[in-house]
């Protein structure tokens, strides 16, 4: 195990040659308690990770945080597949868009929501029958899919079909199914918690072109300059001045000419940008998203 960079893009750790980010940590935690859940399958800690508001209220509190990670039924195919989603687009929306820190921030706000709208839903109408129950990633492979379609509606899948289109089929027949079976409660809890979801995607930064969804405008702490912050004396008291007096402009030989405004970088970046913000995030070719993450990482640095 070795330790990894300070940039938003780089992996928490490395396993050899594996990068674990937020994704990929969650992905093998989802692997490990699935054979876990095989194991324990008959034995009465199998169900101690799930989502059960009825022992949240009796004090069993971990399982706000657990139930993703609660697999009572051990290895199957619909979980398998559920983990290999969450690990596909939840690593692109990881190393396109949120980073390591903004994807474990995501993926903890969504599971302590939901867990909240279980409570809520089981306190109000379930008089201790125990309605709501959830455990393993289908409910957060969910979100971080329509999170994902959200972000690139136009993108293709299968058969050429539009991400949102495919989006809106998944979140339908999810619906369709609980109601088919009677059980209203579910589809209102998922209903919430993607409500919920979707004011944390977007306080988080997300889904930034959906102006009309509402977010919560969360406190950021501003980076000081390393240099600056070790300044003492005479000098560093001088460089601090009132907003009032404006700029100090210091004459020199340059004075007369034009100094430029932005660098060749900067000038890339803003016309990329400026593409997106015409067109969308899918009108970029593969080359030129690449070349913006790599414009974005190179300008940070400086």
């Amino acid at each position: 195990m070795s330790p990894s960079g300070r940039g938003p893009s780089d992996p928490w750790f490395r396993l050899g040659t594996l990068d674990v980010g937020t994704t990929v940590l969650v992905t093998i935690l989802s692997v490990a308690a699935m054979l876990v859940g095989a194991v324990l399958m008959h034995g009465p800690q199998a169900d101690v990770l799930v989502l059960d508001p009825e022992a949240i209220l009796h004090g069993e509190v971990w399982r706000v945080v657990t139930w993703p990670f609660a697999y009572p039924s051990g290895v199957g195919l619909w979980p398998v597949l559920s983990v290999v989603m969450f690990w596909y687009f939840g690593k692109d929306l990881e190393e396109h868009l949120l980073g390591r820190t903004r994807m474990l921030q995501f993926f903890a706000s969504v599971t302590v929501l939901f867990a909240i709208v279980g409570v809520a839903i089981d306190g109000i109408f379930a008089d201790g029958a125990g309605l709501v129950r959830d455990s393993g990633l289908n409910t957060v492979e969910l979100v971080v899919l329509l999170a994902w379609i959200a972000e690139w509606p136009h993108r293709r899948f299968l058969f050429n079909i539009p991400a949102w289109v495919f989006g809106s089929v998944i979140l339908a027949l999810s619906l369709i199914q609980y109601l088919q079976y009677g059980v209203w409660w579910m589809a209102l809890y998922l209903i919430l918690g993607l409500v919920l979801s979707t004011i944390a995607a977007r306080s988080l930064g997300m889904l930034s072109e959906h102006h009309a969804l509402p977010k919560i405008h969360l406190p950021h702490r501003q980076k000081r300059d390393g240099t600056a912050r070790h300044q003492h004396g005479p000098r560093a008291r001088r460089t601090h001045r009132h907003p009032s007096q404006g700029p100090t402009v210091v004459a020199g030989p340059w004075q007369g000419s034009t100094l430029p405004t932005e660098s060749p970088d900067e000038a890339r970046m803003n016309a990329l940008l400026e593409k997106i913000h015409e067109s969308g995030q899918a009108s970029l070719s593969s080359a030129e998203q690449k070349e913006l993450l790599e414009l974005r990482d190179r300008l940070r640095r400086r």
